[in-house]
């Protein structure tokens, strides 16, 4: 049997192409240095990263859903006022029924740098073709804005959802909170300051919803409890999201500073709205999720969650826009029969 002469298959590379590779190779390793370094003194870099991650479709649609989009009518970004910035929204309707039409006000996901409204594209009209009016907003990203910023604004988009319910045949009376990762986070947040006087008073957020207005919350793959962001088993999460949270944090002492005040399992009253939770089994928020059940369960807050368990499969973070899958199809449905109970 002939050995490989890899010194010889080397030799017969072009000179020219063997001078590109390395240059190429040495643009990569001086690119992740710069980034290392820079990320070390500021999240910016990894924030703008991580933000162009987003920028990948991810969601998968379900069977029939050239039929769902037949079905729904789409009004595309419509300014809603905000004193900041990425103020715009998607409302999603059905074309046919009983309007006015219950009301999920969408939070998207995006580890607080990156993701839009677009995102939620898939769900919301699958929800929109159940009876559902899905209205997904933009908020301002970090860096360039800080927390408490989105919830701020996501009391903005809910009194102009009340200023317009007329206008998009919205039935403010049926009204729910959904979000999913970051946006979860930022809408159970948003629901701990509606029902929890204190901690508005600690946030200096003032309520925007009378008492039992918010009917429920559907909240996906969420990191509810800050300062365990960061204790996941894969190092890159971990360094990605401690970039992220210090982008949005607004302090590299982000965990010692805020983690206290912005974990949701801190501030969970009796008050708290009805309550879905899901979250994958891998490389996800499911220990959040889980523990958020608990504390909802013990304050008497009626809950229905959603989970694979590992031995019937992998569901990764936000498996449940993978609406194709068997996992994705069981949740939704999960989710249809809880809005069905509580807010439709």
């Amino acid at each position: 049997m002939k050995t490989m002469n890899t010194e010889a298959l080397y030799q017969k590379v072009p000179v020219q192409k063997r001078k590109k590779r390395w240059l190429v190779l040495c643009i990569l390793v001086v690119s992740l240095a710069v980034l290392l370094l820079f990320s070390a003194v500021s999240p910016a870099p990894v924030a703008y990263l991580v933000r162009a991650a987003f920028t990948v479709e991810f969601a998968l649609a379900p069977d029939g859903y050239e039929a769902m989009e037949e079905a729904v009518s789409v009004a595309r970004d419509v300014r809603y006022p905000s004193a900041f910035r990425e103020n715009l929204a998607d409302i999603y309707t059905p074309k046919e029924g009983g309007a006015p039409f219950p009301v999920l006000l969408w939070l998207h996901g995006g580890a607080f740098v990156g993701g839009g409204k677009q995102d939620i594209e898939v769900y919301a009209t699958a929800l929109a073709a159940q009876g559902f009016a899905v209205v997904c907003i933009n908020y301002a990203r970090a860096p360039e804005a800080k927390y408490p910023t989105p919830l701020v604004q996501t009391g903005e988009a809910y009194s102009w959802l009340v200023d317009v319910a007329e206008d998009y045949r919205l039935d403010m009376s049926r009204f729910a909170l959904a979000g999913d990762s970051a946006g979860a986070h930022i809408a159970a947040q948003f629901a701990a300051i509606q029902s929890n006087s204190a901690y508005a008073q600690e946030m200096g957020i003032a309520p925007v919803l009378a008492p039992n207005a918010l009917k429920a919350t559907v909240l996906f793959c969420g990191p509810y409890d800050v300062e365990k962001i960061v204790e996941n088993e894969y190092m890159l999460f971990r360094f990605l999201m401690s970039r992220t949270a210090w982008a949005y944090f607004g302090s590299e002492n982000w965990a010692q500073q805020s983690s206290e005040q912005a974990s949701i399992t801190n501030h969970i009253t009796g008050d708290f709205p009805p309550t879905f939770l899901t979250d994958g089994n891998t490389a996800s928020f499911e220990e959040h999720s889980r523990l958020l059940e608990q504390v909802l369960t013990a304050q008497g807050v009626p809950v229905e969650s959603f989970y694979t368990p590992e031995e019937d499969g992998i569901t990764v973070h936000e498996y449940q826009f993978l609406m194709n899958t068997s996992a994705g199809e069981a949740s939704f449905e999960a989710v249809l029969s809880f809005l069905q109970k509580y807010v439709k």
